[in-house]
């Protein structure tokens, strides 16, 4: 995974649970996920596509920028990203049932 087009992501404390509670939660809110590990995200938004992946490992999931219109900064992309990642982060197992 290269640094895509504003860079790479890197988000910690990621398991398998929390993974799958976020493909089901893009998919409930129209976002397209393709692909297993390494998945492609469509937002459907200004061009926007994402590359995630998850290393199982050491439990991180780094998060790309593939492809966007040239209008939108990456400030603007990662603003919505990464605090939704960092609740993701901090979600115990009791939270996420």
């Amino acid at each position: 995974m290269g640094d895509g087009k504003c860079g790479k992501h890197e988000y910690s404390n990621i398991n398998q649970q929390k993974v799958d509670l976020m493909i089901k939660e893009l998919n409930e809110h129209g976002i397209s996920v393709s692909g297993n590990n390494p998945w492609t995200i469509d937002p459907k938004q200004y061009g926007i596509k994402l590359q995630a992946t998850w290393d199982q490992g050491s439990s991180k999931l780094y998060v790309i920028v593939t492809d966007k219109s040239f209008l939108v900064p990456c400030s603007k992309i990662w603003e919505k990203i990464d605090p939704l990642m960092k609740h993701i982060e901090g979600l115990s197992e009791n939270e996420m049932k």
